[in-house]
C-alpha cells in the first residue's frame, strides 16, 4: 500500500483525477479518510446478496478488508433487499470498506442472460441514464464524492464491431457523468471482452478510471500478470481472480468471489 499522503495534497489529487485533469482512467493518487485510505491495497470479496450485518462481523476473523455490494442495476441477480443506509453504517463501523456495483444495461451481444440490453442507437444517453442512477443510489447509501463506484458489464462478444461500438460509447458516457457527479468511474468486465476493449481506446475516447478485471486464475495479483498494460490504471486495479467459492469464519459460510484489490473504494 502506498503511503498515505497529507489531506490536503491528497484532496488535491483526487480532485484533479476527478475532474479529468489527468488522463482519464490512468489518474493515481491517494487521500486519508478518518484513519483510512481512498484507497486500499489487500484481500477483497463480493457476494451475490447482501450479507447481514453479523455475517460481516463475523468475518472479520478473514483476511478480506474489502466487500462489494450490489447497489444499482435492473439486471442484478440479487436485488440486495439488506443494504441499506443503516447497514452500510454498521459494516464501515466494523472496519469495512465497499466497491458499489451496478448491474446495469448489458452489451447488445452479451454473454449472459441479463434481459436489459443497450440500445446502440441511444448507448450514450443510456450511459447517462445509468450514471445518475448509481451516483444517486450510492449518495442515498452515504457515499460521498470521490467515492469510487463500478459498473459491471459482463462477457459479450466483442468482435462484433457495431457491439463492440456500443459498449465503449455507453461506457465513456457512464464514466464521464460519474466524473461529472465527482464520483470515481470503474468498470468492471471480463479481460477478454470489455477490458480489452477499454484498454484498446486509451488515448482514443474517455475511459473509466480505474480497472476491475476478471481473470479466474487464482493469482491474488493486480499486476505482473500480464493481465494490463504495465501503464494503465496503476494502483487503480482489482483483479477477481477466483470465482463461487465457499468460505467460513466466524461459524458464517459464503458464496463469494475472491478479488485482489489495489484501488479506490467507497468514501463513507
Amino acid at each position: 500500500m502506498r503511503p498515505l499522503l497529507t489531506r490536503r495534497i491528497a484532496s488535491t489529487v483526487l480532485l484533479i483525477a476527478v475532474l479529468g485533469l489527468l488522463p482519464a482512467g490512468l489518474a493515481e493518487g491517494a487521500a486519508a479518510r478518518s484513519g483510512r485510505s481512498f484507497f486500499v491495497s489487500g484481500p477483497g470479496f463480493d457476494t451475490c446478496e447482501t450479507p447481514t450485518v453479523e455475517t460481516m462481523q463475523a468475518w472479520r476473523e478473514s483476511p478480506y478488508k474489502v466487500v462489494g455490494i450490489y447497489v444499482a442495476g435492473d439486471n442484478r441477480a440479487c436485488k440486495s433487499t439488506r443494504l441499506t443506509r443503516d447497514w452500510v453504517t454498521a459494516v464501515h463501523d466494523q472496519g469495512w470498506d465497499f466497491l458499489p456495483i451496478q448491474v446495469g444495461l448489458q452489451a447488445p451481444c452479451s454473454q449472459s442472460r441479463k434481459p436489459g440490453r443497450i440500445d446502440p442507437a441511444q448507448a450514450a444517453g443510456q450511459g447517462v441514464a445509468e450514471a445518475d442512477d448509481m451516483v444517486d443510489r450510492s449518495t442515498a447509501l452515504g457515499f460521498r464524492r470521490g467515492s469510487a463506484v463500478w459498473f459491471d458489464m459482463e462477457a459479450y462478444d466483442n468482435t462484433d464491431a457495431a457491439c463492440r461500438t456500443a459498449v465503449l460509447d455507453f461506457v465513456s458516457a457512464w464514466s464521464d457523468r460519474v466524473r461529472e457527479r465527482g464520483f470515481v468511474a470503474g468498470y468492471y468486465s471480463s479481460l477478454d471482452s470489455g477490458v480489452a476493449d477499454v484498454v484498446q481506446a486509451v488515448g482514443s475516447r474517455s475511459i473509466p478510471d480505474a480497472i476491475w478485471y476478471a481473470r479466474w486464475d487464482d493469482k491474488a495479483v493486480t499486476s505482473g500478470d500480464g493481465a494490463l498494460p504495465d501503464g494503465h490504471w496503476h494502483g487503480s486495479r482489482v483483479h477477481q481472480y477466483s470465482g463461487n467459492v465457499t468460505e467460513t469464519y466466524g461459524g458464517r459460510t459464503m458464496s463469494i468471489d475472491r478479488n485482489a484489490v489495489d484501488g479506490p473504494v467507497g468514501v463513507f
